[in-house]
């Protein structure tokens, strides 16, 4: 089990299993969440797709992810 996880969507591969799940790196705090976004070449729309992506995602892998 990974205390920091990552995960990684991109524009047009928003399926479970297209979501990418890696080791994270530690953070501020043990109650927190980043979320990096680039915004070169993507809309808005675009990324409250892809965040809707991670939400089913962790919506439907066990918890702690792995």
């Amino acid at each position: 089990m990974m205390a920091q996880v990552k995960l990684t969507v991109s524009r047009g591969k928003q399926a479970l299993k297209d979501v990418a799940v890696a080791a994270g790196t530690a953070i501020a705090g043990s109650d927190a969440m980043e979320l990096n976004i680039d915004q070169t070449k993507i809309s808005k729309g675009d990324a409250l797709v892809m965040v809707d992506a991670l939400r089913a995602k962790i919506f439907a892998s066990p918890w702690p992810m792995a």
